[in-house]
């Protein structure tokens, strides 16, 4: 975290403040770009509370519709979901795009992200079937305006496939996912990281469509790319190889799914510490596949208490900023704050 350049960017704010007035346009965008930075950062809160702020000044100022306005309550929304009040973000989301609709249009590309924003906190808060629901019109719109292979309606894309998944349709995220990947692949290239993302949130759903062997074996094919594009330390080569150990078990092979999560297990140690999370659910997955039910005729005899302890690991997806990814059901990639 750069907290030097937090500092230096608030200094600033409060300089500009004392020199320009409150209501100065220049005072009001160096506040902005202190947000930012704040969230940027990864202190989502105190960004959210920035963001909140800063638009009260801009509604005060320019209007509650105001465009301006309404890009502080925007990332507003986006950072506090980020800081985990999803239910609140989705409210205020909710809110920020129907101002846009009325403002620009339904499908203007500020209108449609901020939809696209709204479905996202709508399935972090509880309702993936809705998120879906409120996706599935955005992407038909970003294809209409942005063409069907523009990053944003790709973005957006993705998160429909995952929110799908999610809402219980596992084999349809995996079909669309196919599309996406495919797709990320002739527009970025084939290790790029966005076509890796795609290509492992496919593997996972095919998995979760009851197909241990296509999942994999896609993940058997992306962790050599994702080993020569990123590297083996990567923390998003981490998930991957993670994930592969996990469906190698799934398909079958108890005991090369121990040798992978053996290797795994050392270079997390290494690279991400022996206490970080991602590093004991290794280790769990590990157990699990040593002593637990799914460990097979070759499992290793365990002691009564190990075999009691032994409980099935979280599973884990690349992405969002933190070493090692996050937790199952996240999302694999991130909708920007403007």
């Amino acid at each position: 975290m750069d907290a030097a350049r937090i500092q230096t960017l608030h200094e600033k704010a409060e300089a500009a403040l004392t020199e320009l007035g409150p209501d100065h346009p220049g005072a009001l965008d160096a506040r902005a770009e202190w947000a930012r930075a704040l969230g940027e950062e990864g202190r989502a809160a105190e960004a959210a509370v920035a963001f909140g702020e800063l638009a009260d000044e801009y509604a005060r100022l320019l209007g509650a519709k105001h465009p301006d306005t309404l890009l502080a309550r925007h990332n507003q929304a986006f950072c506090l979901g980020m800081s985990g009040n999803a239910v609140t973000a989705e409210s205020l989301a909710r809110d920020v795009a129907t101002d846009y609709v009325e403002l620009l249009g339904a499908d203007d590309p500020e209108t449609l992200n901020a939809r696209a924003l709204w479905g996202r906190w709508t399935g972090e808060a509880g309702d993936p079937g809705a998120a879906a629901r409120i996706l599935r019109p955005v992407v038909e719109s970003c294809g209409d305006v942005l063409g069907p292979v523009h990053a944003e309606t790709l973005t957006n894309r993705h998160q429909h496939a995952q929110w799908v998944g999610r809402a219980g349709n596992p084999a349809e995220a995996a079909r669309l996912l196919e599309e996406i990947a495919g797709e990320r692949d002739a527009v970025l290239g084939a290790e790029h990281r966005d076509t890796l993302l795609a290509r492992h949130d496919l593997a996972q759903w095919a998995g979760e469509a009851d197909d241990a062997v296509r999942a994999r074996d896609l993940l058997r094919a992306l962790v050599t790319d994702a080993v020569r594009a990123l590297g083996a330390g990567h923390p998003d080569t981490l998930v991957m190889r993670h994930n592969l150990a996990h469906w190698t078990g799934e398909a079958g092979d108890p005991g090369t799914a121990r040798a992978l999560l053996e290797s795994l297990c050392a270079d997390c140690t290494r690279i991400l510490g022996a206490e970080h999370p991602d590093t004991e659910n290794c280790r769990r997955a590990l157990d699990w596949w040593t002593y637990g039910p799914k460990a097979g005729a070759s499992a290793r005899p365990a002691k009564a208490a190990k075999a009691e302890k032994t409980r099935k690991p979280k599973r884990f997806k690349p992405g969002k900023g933190g070493k090692g990814g996050d937790a199952e059901n996240a999302d694999a990639s991130d909708a920007d704050a403007a």
